[in-house]
């Protein structure tokens, strides 16, 4: 495999020609979330492979439950998942309208939209989010559109025109999130760090970003933040975004891309009420050493 510093030509050549088009955009079906297939496996890692990112579909969406998908998890090498704040007790979210507790007011469950971002984006580099499962156990009446950017197609767009914009963009203070407190608790230290880097455990490109402009510092770097300007130039209007409203019974799974999502209104009855399993991991997808050796190179 390319390596996209010490190969990049190489590498960006093969990013954009195996690079999944939105009039292309595959669905994987799947018969029964506990026990995938090879072949669902291989279908699933090609995919991932080639865009960093998949979308499944079950064939009986009632077989959808927390235990099916913790399973899912565990079979596309996410060992180890994340426990954040407003996870459940078995690390996966439910993600919903919540008026009440301690989730309400984070904008996922709100109906608002979400600007692009990559999960976890305030953890700290040693509990960066490498993957996630998102499935969709009811949609809503209107809207709640998922937009996708393979990261690695961001880094290319910005390395072409300038490869100081990427050596601004990993410097290792280009991006602080302050603390986060709550009734004068803090709930988590702030965390600087980089927005590109590689992981030297498994030598991938990775990404940490967040669109939002409340509670950010970024680097007063000049170079920096022309390459953070840009990044906002490129995801407002890119030929690289996909679109996708996943349905019930539907699923996306990823090494953390960018992502957001579009507002959305639920309907008066239960089955227009939006619900969305997440799980968050600190594994990329696929990269246990048993699972990868059963899988195409």
């Amino acid at each position: 495999m390319y390596d996209f510093e010490s190969d990049y030509s190489q590498w960006r050549e093969l990013k954009l020609s195996h690079r999944t088009q939105q009039s292309k955009l595959e669905i994987v079906p799947i018969a029964n979330p506990n026990a995938l297939s090879q072949s669902e496996l291989v279908s699933l890692a090609t995919l991932c492979q080639n865009d960093n990112f998949a979308i499944y579909r079950l064939g009986q969406p009632s077989l959808a439950s927390k235990a099916s998908i913790r399973s899912m998890t565990s079979q596309l090498g996410m060992l180890s998942l994340d426990q954040n704040l407003c996870a459940d007790n078995d690390s996966i979210s439910s993600i919903k309208i919540m008026e009440l507790g301690h989730t309400r007011g984070y904008i996922p469950y709100t109906a608002n939209a979400l600007n692009w971002h990559t999960d976890g984006y305030y953890n700290s580099l040693h509990e960066h989010i490498h993957s996630f499962l998102l499935h969709c156990i009811q949609n809503a009446a209107k809207g709640g559109k998922n937009m996708l950017i393979n990261h690695e197609l961001i880094y290319i767009q910005l390395y072409d025109k300038s490869p100081a914009l990427i050596t601004a963009l990993m410097q290792a203070d280009a991006l602080t999130i302050p603390a986060n407190i709550e009734g004068g608790v803090e709930r988590r230290s702030a965390q600087s760090g980089p927005v590109f880097y590689r992981d030297p455990s498994i030598n991938t490109l990775q990404m940490r970003y967040t669109a939002r402009s409340r509670s950010i510092e970024w680097k007063q770097d000049t170079v920096l933040l022309r390459a953070v300007n840009m990044i906002e130039e490129l995801l407002s209007d890119n030929e690289f975004t996909l679109n996708y409203t996943l349905q019930p019974g539907e699923g996306l799974i990823c090494n953390n891309i960018l992502h957001g999502r579009s507002a959305f209104t639920n309907g008066n009855i239960p089955e227009q009420q939006r619900v969305m399993y997440r799980a968050r991991s600190y594994n990329r997808l696929f990269s246990g050493e048993q699972l990868s050796n059963a899988l195409p190179q």
